[in-house]
């Protein structure tokens, strides 16, 4: 019973933060860690609750981080590879090595192998903040793929460190300079990547065979996706989970066209929809109300070292992530010709921004509470509890003023996006237009469908086939209907397939190709209806 009463709460705070949220027009995930701090300390309510890590691996995190993938642009994701790898593997080992040796320092007691701990838990950027929180923002196309696509990828080099750190802890045996540490991290990143892509390949291969059984089992199949890839790569291969699942949804991602028809991907958009607001609310939530009850367990005294070793960690990260974003961003250019010719050349304002949006979530809450496990780890609330603060601190300060250095700088979107639409427009449009030509000398419709299909096109006019039978006088002739719909049809499958010709050939991003293909599918309801 008391479960089902925590259930409820949680809705209900999800509920109500969202809906100040969207009168505050704050990001979500912000708000949602402010409000469930302040419910923490409301001591009649059953809501400062002991998570269990393995609850947030699992349940939350697989489903989460495969529709962020699955919604990425891999033609964007493989240009930007080569920044985003020096932000997800680079940068997190910077800021876990520079936190693990200012920690040793600045707490006493701590062991250095505990402050790699710390740093691992520390380091990585959260997909869901940075995608909740940049998208929203109107920033350029470049900016949101190099931080989701970071977000993607660092979580496996910062728990691959993490694991290796917890022994080291154990062992009592120096960190750095463990030959097997490379070969670790190789294997479990590519082990993760290929279970994730024969996952991807299996499924790709079911959906194509269930495609018209009905919206629910493709759906089932569709929520079961990230669980089994997460599963199979973390408790069966011993690999990366994470890698595992952002390779399967990348790879589905990319094949979907092919996979889903226009019923099945609307419904499984609206599904979809909900259960990541969802659990987004929950998680954000849920890191807001753990606060309490780790500066219960802390043995020091709330103020003011605790909070003096969380401020210096915060700068800390904060500045180390300033201090790697402009080098990176430059010095490989200096360096290689290739990267010059390949990429443009950086805008420091850009630079800047990217280098503020770094919000830590799920997976350093997770990995933080994982330490109630170890009993002989040192310190850990202390650990805990600093880790806590760089969450909060990223979130909040980081994520309530980006609006406003993105104003101050005057970046705002970069209308590639809107230029590649225009452009999958007017190559959709020449397609239909090329078809119905092609029709007409077949003689195989009526010449009345063939004008009215042509001129409601040409008037982008895309209303319902029987309005449009109305307005043209001839809805009683029900022959014109019935060929009407099927040339609509038919066009709709021609500007579907030049639509996902663009976007194989690199033409257009996956954001441009699913607001168009939304759109067709809607079409195509209405004429199903």
């Amino acid at each position: 019973m008391q479960i089902a009463l925590i259930f409820v709460l949680l809705l209900s705070f999800v509920f109500g933060l969202g809906l100040l949220a969207r009168r505050l027009t704050v990001p979500y995930p912000i708000l949602f860690v402010i409000g469930g701090l302040l419910i923490g300390f409301i001591p009649i309510l059953p809501t400062q609750l002991k998570l269990d890590p393995n609850l947030i691996f699992f349940l939350f995190l697989p489903p989460l981080l495969y529709i962020q993938a699955f919604n990425t642009s891999w033609r964007d994701f493989r240009f930007y590879l080569r920044p985003i790898l020096l932000l997800a593997i680079g940068l997190v080992v910077a800021t876990t090595v520079t936190v693990a040796y200012v920690a040793h320092w600045l707490i006493p007691g701590l062991p250095l192998a505990a402050g790699f701990v710390l740093g691992a838990i520390i380091s990585p950027p959260d997909a869901i903040a940075a995608s909740a929180i940049a998208q929203r923002l109107g920033l350029p196309r470049r900016i949101v793929t190099v931080l989701e696509g970071e977000s993607l990828v660092n979580d496996s080099t910062s728990l691959v460190i993490f694991k290796v750190a917890l022994v080291a802890v154990g062992a009592a045996t120096p960190l750095i300079g463990q030959a097997w540490v490379p070969g670790e991290f190789v294997y479990v990143s590519v082990g993760g990547i290929a279970v994730g892509l024969v996952v991807g390949r299996a499924i790709a291969w079911v959906r194509r065979r269930i495609i018209d059984d009905g919206p629910q089992i493709a759906l089932t199949v569709s929520l079961l996706t990230p669980y089994l890839s997460y599963l199979l790569a973390d408790q069966f291969c011993h690999v990366s989970g994470v890698l595992s699942v952002v390779a399967t949804g990348l790879y589905l991602g990319w094949e979907a066209p092919d996979l889903l028809n226009s019923s099945i991907r609307l419904q499984a958009q609206a599904v979809w929809e909900m259960i990541i607001y969802l659990l987004n609310g929950i998680v954000f939530v849920l890191i807001g109300l753990q606060l309490p009850g780790i500066l219960g367990s802390m043995q020091e005294h709330w103020w003011p070292r605790p909070f003096f070793y969380a401020i210096i960690i915060n700068a800390v990260c904060i500045l180390v992530r300033m201090a790697w974003i402009f080098p990176g961003a430059y010095i490989p250019r200096l360096l290689s010709k290739s990267i010059r010719e390949r990429e443009e050349l950086p805008d420091w304002r850009q630079v800047a921004i990217v280098g503020w949006c770094g919000m830590r979530g799920i997976v350093s809450l997770a990995a933080a509470l994982t330490l109630q496990g170890y009993p002989d780890f040192p310190r850990p609330h202390i650990v805990q509890f600093i880790a806590f603060s760089v969450i909060f601190t990223t979130l909040v300060l980081q994520g309530l003023t980006l609006p406003a250095l993105i104003r101050y700088l005057g970046v705002g979107d970069d209308g590639i996006p809107a230029r590649e639409e225009n452009e999958a427009r007017n190559r959709i449009s020449e397609a239909v237009f090329e078809k119905i030509d092609e029709v007409r000398r077949e003689e195989k419709f009526p010449a009345s469908a063939l004008d009215a299909v042509e001129n409601s096109y040409r008037e982008k006019a895309l209303a319902l086939h029987d309005d449009l039978a109305d307005q043209l006088g001839w809805s009683g002739q029900r022959h014109h209907v019935l060929s009407s719909r099927r040339l609509r049809r038919l066009t709709i499958a021609t500007q579907r397939r030049a639509l996902v010709a663009m976007r194989r050939a690199g033409e257009i991003g996956d954001d441009v190709m699913h607001k168009i293909e939304h759109e067709l599918d809607l079409e195509e309801a209405r004429l199903k209806s």
